[in-house]
């Protein structure tokens, strides 16, 4: 395992490329920057992946209380390191993934040598259909389990079951204050529809990378911000 100095962090990490995109969109590029007037913001981060989201959030609101949901094993055990080792408090780890239904399902996962497990996600290949990808079972649990008070701010990136999350906990999305959701395209679900069901209840941008752009130009990974009108 490496580590490496992140602003007052210390970083542990296995995979040095993956670290460094990450760390790049997420603390250069200020991907999940939100602001709030909360001293003490609610905060779900779903596919916390080795924790660089949950310390940015920590970062930008020392206070915050936030729930951190990874899936896979060998994530899930540097996340909590990266919680225990920097002495963070606040911050409730789950290990399991959103889905539609609470249970038990294949998490598919990059079974090559380099071990890309961003990419891990419910679509054998990942989302992009391509990687080389083996599998283990992991606990899931819908969306609404954790939306039980006002959100403030929701992260979700989940590698391409973004829909079928939000479909399932509809209900509970008028409690969301902001999302920041990494919408993966794939057959399994429509960037379209995604709106749809956010616009019910919020205001919704779309950005690739830090520019914004209009629904007809959206292709691949593409951001969607949802503010609560």
């Amino acid at each position: 395992m490496k580590s490496s100095r992140l602003n007052n962090y210390t970083i542990y990490y296995n995979h040095s490329e993956e670290y460094h995109l990450l760390k790049r969109e997420i603390f250069t590029q200020d991907l999940y920057h939100f602001e709030t007037v909360q001293p003490a913001p609610f905060i779900i981060d779903a596919g916390a992946h080795i924790g660089l989201s949950t310390l940015y959030f920590k970062m930008l609101y020392p206070s915050s209380r936030i729930i951190a949901i990874e899936p896979h094993p060998e994530n899930f055990k540097i996340l909590e390191k990266n919680i225990f080792e920097n002495q963070i408090e606040g911050v409730t780890l789950v290990q399991a993934a959103l889905s539609d239904r609470s249970g038990i399902n294949k998490l598919f996962f990059d079974k090559t040598i380099e071990k890309w497990y961003s990419t891990s996600g419910f679509h054998q290949g990942s989302w992009v259909g391509s990687q080389k990808s083996t599998s283990v079972d992991v606990q899931t649990h819908t969306l609404s389990e954790f939306v039980t008070q006002p959100i403030d701010f929701l992260k979700m990136d989940i590698e391409g079951f973004e829909q079928k999350v939000l479909i399932s906990s509809a209900g509970s999305l008028p409690l969301i204050k902001k999302m920041a959701i990494e919408f993966h395209s794939h057959k399994s679900q429509s960037l379209k529809k995604l709106i749809e069901i956010l616009e019910n209840t919020h205001k919704v941008e779309l950005f690739k990378g830090t520019s914004q752009i209009q629904l007809s130009k959206a292709k691949g990974l593409i951001l969607v911000i949802a503010a609560k009108k």
